[in-house]
């Protein structure tokens, strides 16, 4: 096969099909063709958890399909070996040669597994990146209740959260002495372990898997520290590193990082990269891997790919909202030593709400409990605090307060929603 288009895309997760959409709406002359190394593309991984719990049927999974659009093509099952910049071709497993005059790299990450685990011939043994290793998961928990599940930080928490309440006994162990520890400062964090502890989730902290035992082929328990615990299922969520093995000769890495200036441009003019792909590089270098990020970055990404001005990304953080299977958590951005605080926590609330705040400008905090208000802080954010110095007063929940501000903060949330056009099946 000898192919070629004016843009390629690698990677179907949410960035690629933003930079798709964006693409097919701006230059509707122009060919897009996206392609996957999955079997199938175009679902929301952020709905995993719900889906292995049975909660989520399958078809709620995808993006609803759409009209044909023949300048749009969508590979799947296709595996990028190697790039020849020059020639501005991609080679592709099994499949020839694809040539582009833009390239957009969105390939993601691929699941961190710890040592123990490396090779380990057995079953039960799931991490929670793909939907192929989700439909497998989901039908090996029917009759393997006992589940440990690997790594406090979003991913592991939001599995843990669904997976509770369902007939499963949940063991949630993570290496650090809190719980999202790249997420929250330790008092928010405090308010989750305290939710999962009600969902009657075991919490190991501080602690990790030394080693696993297996029965007749399955993993039937871990080792941490002195102890054995008994674990028929094993859900690994430790945490990804960008998939770009197919880029180690390209010219493109640095120490083994993709990175990207604020425009999502590489060091090569027609090659641009967003999501859990790249890092980028302004004042210093940032990774934020969210699934918002991943949004905005996909979107901003494919407007840049053909302009002839390309715009650079505002803000490297966005507001990360999701449900712990009945409490509301809304990360603004991390925890920053040296930074005020404000701080609203009435005893007994089930309600914690703080933002850190520096040289007049909010620069992290975490809602939990009560998001509300929260299109009023991913403001303040932005523009910074003249008009408001009683942070504590304003992190008092105002219920039925709307504002315009609010209005756009949904829209930040729901952005994630947007639904490609045209994608040929």
């Amino acid at each position: 096969m000898s192919d070629r288009a004016d843009t390629v895309i690698v990677g179907g997760g949410v960035a690629g099909f933003q930079a798709a959409m964006t693409l097919r709406r701006l230059w509707p002359e122009k060919t897009v063709t996206l392609l996957d190394k999955e079997e199938e593309t175009g679902y929301y991984r952020t709905l995993l958890p719900q889906f292995i719990n049975g909660t989520l049927p399958e078809n709620k999974l995808f993006f609803p399909p759409s009209a044909d659009d023949r300048h749009l093509r969508i590979l799947t099952a296709v595996r990028v070996e190697s790039i020849d910049r020059e020639k501005r071709t991609l080679r592709l497993s099994g499949r020839g040669d694809l040539h582009y005059q833009r390239l957009l790299i969105a390939c993601g990450g691929r699941p961190l597994v710890p040592q123990p685990f490396v090779g380990a011939d057995c079953a039960g043994i799931f991490p929670v990146r793909s939907l192929t290793a989700a439909r497998m998961a989901r039908q090996w928990l029917t009759s393997h209740p006992e589940v440990v599940v690997l790594g406090g930080g979003l991913v592991g928490v939001k599995t843990a959260a669904h997976l509770a309440g369902f007939g499963y006994t949940v063991t949630l162990i993570e290496r650090d002495d809190t719980l999202l520890p790249l997420a929250l400062s330790a008092a928010a964090a405090g308010l989750v372990a305290d939710h999962l502890r009600q969902k009657k989730i075991r919490l190991l902290l501080g602690r990790t898997v030394d080693d696993l035992h297996s029965t007749a082929g399955a993993i039937s328990a871990v080792q941490v520290g002195g102890d054995w615990l008994p674990c028929q299922t094993l859900m690994v969520a430790t945490g990804s590193l960008p998939d770009l093995a197919w880029l180690h000769d390209s010219g493109l890495l640095s120490e083994g990082r993709l990175e990207v200036a604020p425009t999502l441009q590489t060091a090569d003019p027609h090659i641009f990269a967003a999501g859990d792909a790249v890092t980028i590089v302004d004042s210093a270098r940032y990774t934020p891997w969210t699934w918002p990020q991943a949004v905005v970055q996909g979107a901003l990404a494919g407007e840049n790919c053909h302009a002839a001005v390309p715009r650079s990304l505002r803000r490297y953080s966005r507001v990360n909202t999701m449900n712990l299977n009945g409490l509301s958590l809304a990360i603004l951005g991390l925890p920053v030593p040296g930074a005020a605080r404000a701080v609203y926590a009435p005893a007994g609330a089930g309600i914690y709400r703080e933002l850190f705040h520096q040289d007049g400008t909010i620069v992290g905090g975490a809602l939990v409990g009560d998001i509300s208000l929260g299109g009023r802080f991913h403001q303040l954010m932005a523009t910074g605090l003249a008009g408001e110095r009683d942070l504590e007063s304003l992190l008092v929940p105002r219920k039925g307060v709307w504002s315009p501000q609010a209005a756009v903060f949904v829209r930040n949330v729901r952005r994630a929603r947007i639904l490609p056009q045209g994608v040929e099946r």
